[in-house]
């Protein structure tokens, strides 16, 4: 059985391999565009097969989740669609870790790029 959020990670790694596949029609079928859609169709069937208590899972959703929906920010967002664009031999576990760190990385920006601030230095704080 898989959680929601699963579903929705998924569901989200797959619409992105839809648009990798439409990048490589516009893109005289350009292999990494297809290689990077096939990763990401196998990415979302092994985030399916995952325990819904994986630790992974458990912190992506804690950490680019809201209401049991995927929602990842810039740098998930960045990394998911070129998953095996650049590095063919990227390999599923791994990558996820890597995605943990990366939501991390985000969250701590709390939508401000520039990351955080000094005390006191911070025009939004």
């Amino acid at each position: 059985m898989t959680s929601p959020f699963q579903r929705s990670f998924a569901d989200f790694c797959r619409a992105t391999a839809d648009w990798r596949r439409r990048k490589a029609d516009e893109y005289d079928r350009d292999a990494r565009n297809l290689r990077t859609a096939a990763a990401l169709e196998e990415l979302a069937s092994h985030v399916e097969t995952l325990p819904e208590d994986d630790a992974r899972l458990r912190e992506l959703e804690r950490l680019a989740g809201e209401g049991g929906a995927f929602t990842p920010d810039q740098r998930v967002l960045y990394e998911i669609g070129r998953f095996r664009f650049h590095h063919p031999e990227a390999q599923l576990d791994p990558f996820l870790d890597v995605l943990v760190e990366l939501a991390a990385a985000d969250r701590g920006e709390h939508g401000r790029f520039g990351g955080r601030m000094a005390p006191g230095d911070d025009p939004w704080g």
